[in-house]
């Protein structure tokens, strides 16, 4: 049986955090034993982890060493777990980008390969968020520690290798799952807050309010497209930091009468079965996960042609999504995806990981 340890800063709410538990949920722990490492207590997903998963607590490192170069913080930390734990592994994965407890923990490890896990698209994280860019000069040396990167999305990879001139053959693109059993669970909770038009093409997008998703550009197409046609509503589920610019814009652009803000909701999928398409169109992704749980449903996608790289299935984007929407007829006979194919192809892929 191999052993493997994944180190993660929490489990609270999030998409790398629902991203490892789908991946918990699919493991034969016949031919797997698994530590998962964590540094925050409070889970959100608590009932979600197989019980077959042992759960290890860390110490936070001092906040300092996220602003020192990773090699010198590496080396002053004595936060080591691992110098009086001889735990053995087989495989040390840090499945948390972005934290430097994660990596260090992950190196400290006693274990034979040591894998990086990438989820999203570095050059434009750090061309658009500043805080990330200052984080990343900080912490770039973590990265060749590894032997081994996985992508969520092919999209990711480039961009990974071009920032952090890292030049290795082992690079792998391994999608996140979809709990599609999830899904349609709980798509058939009922919604009582709004009534939706049924006579009308009602388009759903779910997503942070935020730079990245770019639901400016979405509400500048949204203004064309209503220009051309009225029989269409736009919802947009999800809260951040945007949401005032957001609603401020669309009401300066008179969209107030054919959008609706609906807020973060822990079930977007009992709005999205009353919907008709799904729209998207982030400057950048990871992976799109919003994409493949739209399709799952039935859905018609609209992405443009920008994010095609990230969703990590066969689904095209488009180089005019105004005039692709402007096009869009109700479909009354949607089908359902349990994106099964999809799904194995990942499990057979983490499998293969495992096993090097």
């Amino acid at each position: 049986m191999k052993k493997i340890a994944i180190f993660i800063d929490n489990l609270n709410i999030g998409g790398i955090q629902k991203s490892i538990i789908n991946i918990l949920k699919n493991i034969d722990y016949k031919k797997f034993q698994i530590d998962l490492y964590l540094f925050d207590k409070d889970i959100f997903y608590k009932n979600d982890i197989p019980k077959d998963v042992k759960i290890i607590f860390l110490n936070k490192s001092k906040y300092i060493y996220k602003f020192l170069p990773f090699n010198l913080a590496y080396k002053l930390n004595n936060n080591d777990y691992f110098k009086n734990n001889k735990n053995k592994y087989d495989i040390a994965i840090d499945f948390d980008t972005y934290q430097f407890d994660t990596a260090y923990n992950a190196i400290k490890c006693h274990s034979n390969k040591k894998i990086m896990w990438i989820h999203n698209d570095v050059y434009n994280e750090k061309k658009y968020n500043i805080k990330y860019r200052i984080l990343h000069f900080f912490m770039k040396g973590k990265y060749k520690n590894f032997n081994y990167y996985v992508g969520v999305s092919s999209g990711v990879i480039d961009p990974f290798e071009r920032v952090n001139k890292i030049k290795s053959f082992n690079y792998m693109v391994i999608p996140n799952i979809i709990n599609t059993d999830e899904i349609f669970n709980k798509c058939n909770e009922k919604v009582l807050e709004i009534k939706v038009d049924n006579s009308v093409y009602n388009l759903v997008t779910v997503g942070r309010l935020c730079h990245q998703k770019g639901y400016d550009i979405l509400l500048r197409q949204y203004k064309k497209i209503i220009n051309k046609r009225k029989d269409i509503h736009l919802y947009i589920i999800g809260d951040g930091e945007d949401k005032k610019k957001l609603v401020n814009m669309a009401n300066k652009m008179g969209l107030t009468d054919y959008v609706t803000f609906l807020g973060k909701n822990t079930n977007p999928f009992k709005y999205e079965k009353l919907m008709d398409g799904f729209v998207l169109t982030s400057r950048y992704e990871g992976q799109g996960m919003a994409i493949l749980e739209a399709k799952a449903l039935g859905l018609d996608i609209f992405i443009g042609k920008n994010i095609e790289k990230y969703n990590g299935y066969d689904i095209h984007g488009y180089d005019n999504l105004v005039d692709a929407i402007v096009l869009a007829k109700k479909n009354t006979n949607k089908t359902y995806d349990d994106l099964k194919k999809y799904n194995d192809n990942i499990i057979k892929s983490i499998n293969e990981l495992f096993n090097k």
